[in-house]
């Protein structure tokens, strides 16, 4: 008899939710990320582990239940990232290496084996749709039984007020991938972090995302009317979506505004040059 981890929430039919710092996912065995709670999959029937994508706060638990005996999934770009954690974190600073404390803990995590690929997954159980732009592999999973566990392609608003500038190394990707979201028939989503929604509230967490997307670009496209040099893009940005002044925020928003000032240099919409050996943006 399969068993299901005890602190479980079922949502809709065979499929269950494992609330935590991150939401885990459950159907027949099937575990769909982990948190870092191990006590929440010790009694549970667990044969395979997908993963969204390559930070370890969504493989916390992947080598314990590897050693267990489950069978580790990943998409083709993220699966490095799973497997050595700190290629991930050097890639974050043009592969230097950095300290400790310039590390967000969300990306330091214990190495885990990954022993297929989603891309040639088939498993009655659930699907995996391709969902790049928080990372080039990131990946979300729909279960037989209409759950979409999300990983962290869509924040909810209410997540917003906690993260005004989430994570993305491709901002038009997250967008495209958003829409992509919108067209599969789910009737529950289950985002890596926060509550789940149903299928008319994650529409409505969709759009405000999207629109909080198009914010931040027409933002920046009105700051670089003046041009400013990357350091005095990200210190703008930052102050403008209400970041703190610490270390590891810091290093997520200057991936996430070069991710930005990336698409807007590549849609023509602003120009990038070299002058006294700093790079500067301006709108064109």
């Amino acid at each position: 008899m399969t068993k299901v981890p005890h602190t479980a929430v079922r949502l809709e039919g065979d499929t269950f939710y494992v609330p935590g710092l991150t939401n885990s996912g459950y159907v027949d065995g099937l575990v769909i990320d982990t948190g870092p709670e191990e006590s929440a999959y010790e009694d549970a029937t667990i044969g395979t582990l997908v993963v969204t994508h390559g930070h370890a706060d969504h493989f916390a638990c992947g080598a314990f239940l590897r050693a267990r005996g489950a069978k580790v999934l990943a998409a083709r770009d993220d699966a490095a990232l799973i497997e050595n954690p700190d290629i991930n974190i050097r890639g974050m600073f043009s592969w230097a290496k950095p300290g400790d404390l310039l590390v967000s803990k969300l990306f330091q995590g214990t190495p885990c084996g990954v022993d297929g690929l989603l891309e040639l997954w088939e498993d009655p159980r659930a699907e995996a749709f391709h969902l790049p732009g928080h990372t080039l592999g990131h990946t979300g999973i729909l279960t037989r039984d209409g759950v979409l566990f999300s990983g962290d392609a869509l924040y909810r608003e209410a997540l917003w007020r906690r993260h005004p500038l989430p994570y993305a190394i491709d901002p038009d990707m997250v967008a495209a991938s958003l829409d992509r979201i919108a067209s599969l028939d789910f009737s529950w989503l289950v985002p890596a972090h926060g509550e789940p929604a149903t299928r008319e509230e994650a529409l409505s967490d969709i759009a405000f995302h999207k629109a909080q997307i198009a914010e931040i670009e027409a933002w920046i496209v009105e700051l670089l009317d003046k041009p400013h040099s990357t350091e005095e893009a990200i210190a703008a940005v930052s102050a403008e979506r209400g970041l703190g002044d610490n270390p590891a925020q810091y290093w997520l928003a200057v991936t996430t505004v070069k991710g930005y000032l990336g698409d807007l240099l590549a849609r023509g919409v602003i120009e990038f040059y070299v002058k006294e050996h700093a790079g500067y943006w301006h709108s064109v």
